[in-house]
């Protein structure tokens, strides 16, 4: 017969309900009233709504693309070093520093400052910062002090101002300076397209050498020490810090050194900075879970004949998934969260939508309370769809 304790109560209908949601659920009429009865709650609502769509967007496609690229990550930590590895990676790094070498042979530009000097120079869109710099800052012989900078197309546009006094010097190349024509300063320097290629083969090729001779003191694959350097430099770094970072100093330099080919918008800044940051998290959950799963799996699917791929396609990825679900869904529950500090790339999601709310109406309640309710209604969303998943991918014991 079936004991007392083991049938279930009757008259119980939220037995299954944790006790922190019956409490929630107890101040749920209360959240109703102040939005039904409250015309600015309401307000509020309406304007804020349509960040949800940013916020579920973010965070979706940033959960995926960190899942990626930490099952990457923690692949690379798992590579072994083969015979003809460290041969390799210092042959190519050789390869990227003799290209690099190559470019910086390349012959330079000749560059003059004419006119008098003093007051506002004209400088041609384009040219390299460590010299117009130079030329701004008065660092020279002879120099009167600070300019102004006044930017113009060419060197036609420059000469054209200097002769009718709207600037007292241009910063040209020297053969298109009129003779004549008093030379305040000269200096050369190699053109942007060669130097920006020959400083990523540079940084590359010393990167690679780096990375041979550690290999080398370790016995470690260099892949393998890059990954853990990323996962150990990215967990340091906290997430707003990750997000400033790839939004305006990252962003200007990869716009600069693609020649404004790659100019990513806010919120695919957004989207990537925390992308980077926890994928270094998402790294150490997988790397976690396939250390779960014994070598005798793989060694059992080795001796069937399966390669090292079938391997981990078919043997131990399917049980390391399972080992990691409850872990994953607390970083997208995590991530979610962490949406809101996209507000400083003024990404409109539903935080940076009540910021402009109270900007504009200078109330605070209203905007931020209806903000944490909606967070609240998400993460409680995300766990129980986490909850779920995990119960349908655990193993029944």
């Amino acid at each position: 017969m079936t004991s007392r304790s083991a049938r279930p109560r009757r008259g119980a209908p939220f037995r299954k309900v944790r006790p922190s949601y019956l409490i929630l659920l107890t101040a749920l009429p209360f959240v109703v009233y102040l939005f039904v009865a409250n015309e600015r709650y309401q307000a509020a609502l309406r304007f804020i709504l349509p960040g949800l769509g940013t916020t579920a967007f973010v965070t979706v496609v940033a959960y995926v693309v960190a899942s990626a690229l930490g099952l990457v990550l923690a692949g690379l930590q798992m590579l072994r070093l083969g015979q003809h590895t460290l041969r390799n990676f210092l042959v190519g790094s050789l390869v990227l520093l003799a290209g690099a070498a190559f470019l910086f042979t390349r012959p330079q530009l000749q560059y003059s400052l004419v006119g008098e000097g003093g007051g506002r120079v004209a400088i041609i869109e384009g040219t390299p910062a460590s010299a117009s710099e130079k030329v701004r800052r008065g660092d020279y012989e002879g120099s009167l002090g600070v300019l102004s900078v006044r930017a113009v197309t060419d060197s036609a546009a420059a000469l054209e101002r200097l002769e009718a006094g709207t600037v007292s010097a241009a910063f040209v190349p020297s053969a298109d300076v009129p003779p004549g024509v008093p030379v305040a300063y000269e200096t050369s320097f190699l053109p942007p397209a060669f130097q920006r290629p020959a400083m990523l083969l540079s940084v590359l090729g010393l990167l690679g050498l780096s990375l041979t001779f550690a290999a080398s003191q370790s016995g470690l694959h260099p892949l393998r020490l890059i990954a853990e350097l990323y996962v150990d430099v990215l967990r340091g770094i906290p997430m707003l810090v990750v997000i400033l970072y790839v939004g305006f100093p990252l962003q200007g330099a990869i716009r600069d050194a693609t020649g404004g080919f790659i100019d990513m918008s806010r919120l695919t800044r957004g989207v990537v900075g925390i992308s980077l940051g926890y994928s270094a998290y998402m790294a150490e959950i997988f790397r976690a879970g396939i250390e779960a799963i014994g070598k005798g799996q793989t060694e059992a699917a080795r001796s069937l004949g399966l390669s090292t791929w079938q391997t981990a396609r078919f043997v131990v990825l399917p049980q390391a998934l399972r080992i990691v679900v409850p872990p994953l869904g607390n970083e997208f529950i995590a991530m979610l969260k962490d949406t809101s500090l996209l507000s400083v790339l003024s990404v409109r999601d539903i935080t940076q939508r009540a910021r402009e709310f109270q900007a504009a109406n200078f109330e605070v309640f209203p905007p931020f309370n209806t903000v944490a309710v909606l967070y609240i209604v998400l993460t409680l969303m995300a766990s129980s769809l986490a909850k779920t998943v995990e119960r349908r991918t655990s193993w029944n014991r």
